[in-house]
């Protein structure tokens, strides 16, 4: 097998250099000779220097792996189930010792996305290399779907840190470069990009453009047929009809929803159904009977095909019995929420979320608990602020000047 060292002799035979030539003020001669002969190693910043001097890339230098090794090895790390930091740890430990000697293949370009994936959900600290060095991989080899889908995941990282701006313009311009260049993009990415982009001018408050773009999508889905992602798509429909108190709209949407639900037998989305519109009943319509049942209907679905939490049943269910005035049942229900999901990043959702502090805020009011209401309350507000304006922000920020008022005497 050829050594480092076989190869930086014969790279440099091959550029005619003597070893004085490929000395420097960084490597002596003598060194460099004992690089050659393998009798040492050098470090990174030697090797990177030892290739600028061959004008190569250090790449070329470290021994490639084979593409059967790599396949592999990409086939092991795919079998290790995230559930945890640790399994991220293990997924990580079996990548490591292939990073500076990844070749250009398909194979070391999925790595590095996995690596980079995991990286950053550890600690979020130097995942961004790995992740270019992917997306200038597969670029160069024409993989313009996984190019893509490395900047698809690039924006998510901006998106889950609330970056919600950056992780736009990352879409967008990527976007644009697809549209300007032809590139070929197969459906199911094509489908990914618009729903992320649509997701992202929501949650910067670019509501019609984002109806825009779901639209697209939409249209794109039937006239493909195909139905990846249509759940997501109507749902963010609904929600901006809901938003914008468009009835008519909002009932089309409910029953794409509900057909897709029955049509697919899919458990999250009959959730997702059902969790929608018992919010749409609760915080519109004031139906609180309604949204009540609807409530009990999500939590009744059985829950082994979905890790769907139940905050939603408890948010919904407890908004439902504020409504009726049942508001000490309300509260025992409120409290039954522990921490909100990791995973809800979107303004809207966030915004959803945080409404609990509002309705116990209410709840401690009616039973004459004001300055614990005022606790609650204010706890929403500080986390609603940097959140774009919506209905749920306004109805927070009421809920709390309403109380201070009453705290007043005002």
């Amino acid at each position: 097998m050829e050594t480092l060292g076989m190869r930086i002799r014969k790279i440099r035979k091959e550029r005619k250099l003597t070893l004085a030539e490929l000395a420097g003020d960084r490597l002596t001669k003598g060194m460099l000779s004992l690089i050659e002969n393998d009798k040492a190693n050098p470090s990174m910043d030697s090797l990177a220097y030892i290739a600028e001097q061959l004008g190569i890339e250090v790449s070329e230098l470290l021994e490639e792996v084979s593409t059967s090794e790599l396949r592999e090895l990409l086939e092991t790390v795919k079998k290790v189930i995230i559930h945890s930091n640790e399994q991220q740890r293990e997924r990580m430990k079996l990548i490591e010792p292939y990073l500076e000697r990844l070749p250009v293949s398909y194979e070391a370009g999925q790595l590095l996305v996995l690596y980079s994936n995991s990286k950053y959900d550890i600690d979020k600290v130097d995942w961004e290399e790995p992740l270019e060095r992917a997306i200038k991989m597969f670029k160069k080899m024409n993989l313009m779907n996984d190019w893509l889908r490395a900047y698809i995941l690039k924006s998510s990282t901006e998106f889950i840190k609330h970056n919600y701006k950056k992780a736009l313009d990352i879409l967008l311009t990527v976007k644009k470069e697809v549209e300007l260049n032809y590139y070929v993009i197969d459906e199911l990415t094509s489908l990914d990009l618009l729903y992320m982009v649509a997701v992202e001018y929501l949650a910067v408050g670019m509501a019609d453009e984002g109806f825009v773009v779901t639209n697209e999508a939409i249209k794109l889905s039937k006239e493909k047929r195909i139905f990846y992602r249509i759940d997501d798509l109507y749902r963010l429909a609904a929600v901006k009809a809901m938003m914008d108190y468009n009835e008519q709209d909002l009932q089309y949407y409910f029953k794409k929803l509900e057909q897709y639900a029955d049509f697919t037998e899919d458990v999250p989305t009959k959730r997702l159904y059902l969790s929608i519109k018992a919010h749409y009943y609760n915080t519109f319509i004031k139906d609180y009977e309604k949204g009540n049942e609807l409530a009990e209907q999500f939590k009744d679905l059985d829950t082994s095909e979905t890790n769907m939490p139940l905050y939603f049943y408890y948010l919904e269910k407890g908004k439902s019995l504020f409504g009726m005035k049942r508001f000490k049942d309300a509260l025992e229900i409120f409290n039954q929420i522990g921490e909100f999901s990791e995973f809800i990043h979107h303004p809207y959702d966030l915004s959803i979320q945080y409404e609990l502090y509002a309705y116990k805020a209410l709840c401690y009011e009616q039973q004459g608990q004001l300055a614990k209401a005022l606790e609650e309350a204010k706890i929403g507000v500080d986390l609603v602020k940097p959140l774009i304006d919506t209905p749920y922000k306004q109805f927070i920020n009421d809920t709390y000047e309403k109380l201070k008022k009453k705290a007043d005497g005002r």
